[in-house]
Protein backbone atom coordinates (compact mmCIF):
# COMPACT_ATOMS: atom_id res chain seq x y z
CA UNK A 1 0.00 0.00 0.00
CA UNK A 2 1.65 3.62 -0.81
CA UNK A 3 1.36 5.96 1.41
CA UNK A 4 0.66 9.98 0.76
CA UNK A 5 2.91 10.78 4.07
CA UNK A 6 5.77 8.82 5.65
CA UNK A 7 3.90 8.20 8.51
CA UNK A 8 0.71 6.99 7.12
CA UNK A 9 -2.17 7.70 8.73
CA UNK A 10 -0.67 8.36 11.83
CA UNK A 11 -0.20 11.88 11.24
CA UNK A 12 -4.07 12.41 10.34
CA UNK A 13 -5.17 13.03 14.23
CA UNK A 14 -1.35 13.76 15.83
CA UNK A 15 -1.88 10.40 18.00
CA UNK A 16 1.43 8.75 16.98
CA UNK A 17 4.13 8.47 19.50
CA UNK A 18 7.28 10.97 20.23
CA UNK A 19 9.36 8.20 20.95
CA UNK A 20 8.74 6.29 17.86
CA UNK A 21 8.89 9.57 15.94
CA UNK A 22 12.18 9.92 17.71
CA UNK A 23 13.78 7.05 16.70
CA UNK A 24 13.14 7.59 13.54
CA UNK A 25 14.20 10.87 12.91
CA UNK A 26 17.48 9.71 14.88
CA UNK A 27 17.76 7.12 11.78
CA UNK A 28 17.46 9.66 9.31
CA UNK A 29 19.78 11.84 10.94
CA UNK A 30 22.55 9.09 10.48
CA UNK A 31 21.73 9.93 6.81
CA UNK A 32 23.58 13.26 7.44
CA UNK A 33 26.93 11.32 8.53
CA UNK A 34 26.85 8.57 6.03
CA UNK A 35 26.61 11.72 3.17
CA UNK A 36 29.33 13.38 5.21
CA UNK A 37 31.23 10.45 5.17
CA UNK A 38 30.99 9.43 1.40
CA UNK A 39 31.54 12.99 0.02
CA UNK A 40 34.94 13.41 2.09
CA UNK A 41 36.03 10.85 0.67
CA UNK A 42 35.36 11.92 -2.68
CA UNK A 43 36.86 14.66 -2.83
CA UNK A 44 40.66 15.88 -2.61
CA UNK A 45 42.22 14.98 0.72
CA UNK A 46 43.11 18.86 1.50
CA UNK A 47 38.98 19.60 1.36
CA UNK A 48 37.71 16.68 3.31
CA UNK A 49 37.37 18.53 6.41
CA UNK A 50 35.79 21.95 4.68
CA UNK A 51 33.73 19.09 3.04
CA UNK A 52 32.49 17.74 6.47
CA UNK A 53 32.03 21.22 8.25
CA UNK A 54 29.71 22.31 4.89
CA UNK A 55 27.35 19.09 5.91
CA UNK A 56 26.96 20.02 9.81
CA UNK A 57 26.77 23.91 8.63
CA UNK A 58 24.10 23.12 5.71
CA UNK A 59 22.10 20.47 8.69
CA UNK A 60 22.22 23.16 11.54
CA UNK A 61 20.98 25.74 8.87
CA UNK A 62 18.87 23.71 7.24
CA UNK A 63 16.81 23.09 10.78
CA UNK A 64 16.70 26.32 11.73
CA UNK A 65 15.30 27.82 8.69
CA UNK A 66 12.67 25.35 8.35
CA UNK A 67 11.56 26.28 12.13
CA UNK A 68 11.20 29.89 11.19
CA UNK A 69 9.51 29.77 7.85
CA UNK A 70 9.57 26.11 6.39
CA UNK A 71 7.50 24.34 8.71
CA UNK A 72 5.00 26.98 8.48
CA UNK A 73 4.76 26.76 4.44
CA UNK A 74 4.46 23.35 4.58
CA UNK A 75 2.21 22.37 7.14
CA UNK A 76 0.42 25.90 7.85
CA UNK A 77 -3.32 26.25 6.50
CA UNK A 78 -3.20 25.99 2.99
CA UNK A 79 -3.67 28.56 0.47
CA UNK A 80 -5.46 27.31 -3.07
CA UNK A 81 -3.36 24.08 -2.17
CA UNK A 82 -0.08 25.59 -2.81
CA UNK A 83 1.57 26.77 0.47
CA UNK A 84 0.79 27.29 4.13
CA UNK A 85 0.59 29.93 6.61
CA UNK A 86 -0.19 29.96 10.12
CA UNK A 87 2.92 28.18 11.89
CA UNK A 88 5.28 30.51 12.06
CA UNK A 89 8.22 29.88 14.93
CA UNK A 90 5.89 27.14 16.05
CA UNK A 91 6.51 26.61 19.68
CA UNK A 92 6.29 22.90 20.75
CA UNK A 93 6.16 23.37 24.64
CA UNK A 94 2.79 22.31 24.93
CA UNK A 95 2.76 19.04 22.69
CA UNK A 96 5.36 16.76 22.94
CA UNK A 97 3.85 15.01 19.58
CA UNK A 98 3.66 17.92 17.60
CA UNK A 99 7.81 18.72 18.56
CA UNK A 100 8.88 14.72 17.60
CA UNK A 101 6.61 15.84 14.26
CA UNK A 102 8.78 19.00 13.69
CA UNK A 103 12.04 17.17 14.28
CA UNK A 104 11.42 14.17 11.98
CA UNK A 105 9.99 16.67 9.27
CA UNK A 106 13.57 18.56 9.76
CA UNK A 107 15.75 15.82 9.53
CA UNK A 108 14.25 14.94 6.26
CA UNK A 109 14.44 18.74 5.42
CA UNK A 110 18.33 18.35 6.08
CA UNK A 111 18.56 15.75 4.03
CA UNK A 112 16.88 17.13 0.89
CA UNK A 113 19.18 20.13 1.46
CA UNK A 114 22.21 17.87 2.02
CA UNK A 115 21.86 15.94 -1.51
CA UNK A 116 22.54 19.05 -3.25
CA UNK A 117 26.49 19.19 -1.25
CA UNK A 118 27.54 15.98 -2.54
CA UNK A 119 26.67 17.67 -6.23
CA UNK A 120 28.33 20.92 -5.78
CA UNK A 121 31.26 19.24 -3.55
CA UNK A 122 35.00 21.65 -4.27
CA UNK A 123 33.10 23.58 -7.05
CA UNK A 124 31.14 26.30 -4.70
CA UNK A 125 31.60 28.74 -2.16
CA UNK A 126 31.09 28.22 1.24
CA UNK A 127 28.39 31.38 2.13
CA UNK A 128 26.97 30.44 -1.30
CA UNK A 129 26.12 27.38 -0.31
CA UNK A 130 24.73 28.84 2.89
CA UNK A 131 22.75 30.64 1.24
CA UNK A 132 21.32 28.04 -0.98
CA UNK A 133 20.64 25.85 1.89
CA UNK A 134 18.42 28.23 3.52
CA UNK A 135 16.27 28.62 0.33
CA UNK A 136 15.84 25.12 -0.29
CA UNK A 137 14.68 24.56 3.49
CA UNK A 138 12.67 27.32 3.88
CA UNK A 139 11.22 28.01 0.45
CA UNK A 140 11.37 24.96 -2.54
CA UNK A 141 11.37 21.99 -0.15
CA UNK A 142 8.14 23.13 2.10
CA UNK A 143 6.20 24.65 -0.71
CA UNK A 144 6.88 20.51 -2.68
CA UNK A 145 6.15 19.40 0.68
CA UNK A 146 2.99 21.31 1.04
CA UNK A 147 1.66 19.86 -2.20
CA UNK A 148 2.07 16.30 -1.29
CA UNK A 149 1.78 16.44 2.82
CA UNK A 150 0.19 19.54 3.51
CA UNK A 151 -2.47 17.07 5.78
CA UNK A 152 0.57 15.91 7.74
CA UNK A 153 -1.21 17.78 10.78
CA UNK A 154 -4.56 18.26 10.86
CA UNK A 155 -5.56 16.10 8.07
CA UNK A 156 -7.68 18.73 6.95
CA UNK A 157 -5.59 20.98 4.69
CA UNK A 158 -4.72 19.11 1.32
CA UNK A 159 -2.02 20.48 -0.98
CA UNK A 160 -3.44 20.18 -4.68
CA UNK A 161 -1.17 17.21 -5.66
CA UNK A 162 -2.18 15.64 -3.03
CA UNK A 163 -5.86 16.92 -3.57
CA UNK A 164 -5.60 15.07 -7.04
CA UNK A 165 -4.69 11.66 -5.46
CA UNK A 166 -0.77 12.02 -6.11
CA UNK A 167 1.36 9.47 -3.32
CA UNK A 168 4.57 9.76 -2.29
CA UNK A 169 6.17 6.63 -0.81
CA UNK A 170 8.66 7.25 1.84
CA UNK A 171 9.83 11.00 0.53
CA UNK A 172 10.75 9.93 -3.16
CA UNK A 173 9.45 12.80 -4.61
CA UNK A 174 9.40 15.23 -1.56
CA UNK A 175 13.17 14.80 -0.19
CA UNK A 176 14.54 13.09 -3.13
CA UNK A 177 13.79 14.13 -5.51
CA UNK A 178 13.31 17.83 -4.43
CA UNK A 179 17.27 17.44 -3.66
CA UNK A 180 18.26 16.18 -6.98
CA UNK A 181 16.92 18.65 -9.02
CA UNK A 182 17.85 21.59 -6.62
CA UNK A 183 21.56 19.84 -6.95
CA UNK A 184 21.18 19.44 -10.92
CA UNK A 185 20.04 23.53 -11.28
CA UNK A 186 23.11 24.31 -8.34
CA UNK A 187 24.74 22.19 -11.30
CA UNK A 188 23.84 24.34 -14.42
CA UNK A 189 24.60 27.53 -12.39
CA UNK A 190 27.88 26.68 -11.95
CA UNK A 191 28.78 24.98 -15.12
CA UNK A 192 31.24 22.49 -16.00
CA UNK A 193 34.68 22.06 -13.79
Amino acid sequence: MLLSHPLGDATQDMGHQPDWLLLCAVIVLLMQAGFMCVESGLVREKNSISVAVKNLADLLVSVASFWVIGFSIMFGSTVLGLFGVGLWLPDFASSDSLAAFFVFQAVFCGTATTIVSGAVAERMRFHGYLISCVCISALIYPIVGHWVWASGINGMSAGWLEALGFRDFAGSTVVHSVGGWAALASCIVIGPR
